[in-house]
């Protein structure tokens, strides 16, 4: 799995991908805006769930319960 994850990271657009993340980040920062268009276009750029959990995470943090 991870050399598979490697390969796809090797062979996608890496400006792409970090303009999407970054998207991603700036629309969960702002709330209530809508996120599913920015988590497509993440995706559509070939960006991991592992990078956009970390970039809603570095938005929001991390959920600890009462």
């Amino acid at each position: 799995q991870r050399q598979r994850v490697a390969e796809a990271r090797r062979k996608r657009d890496a400006g792409a991908v970090q303009r999407a993340l970054a998207a991603l980040e700036a629309a969960a920062r702002a709330r209530g805006a809508p996120l599913m268009a920015p988590v497509l276009e993440a995706v559509r750029a070939r960006a991991t769930l592992g990078e956009m959990s970390d970039r809603l995470r570095a938005a929001w943090g991390v959920y600890q319960p009462k």
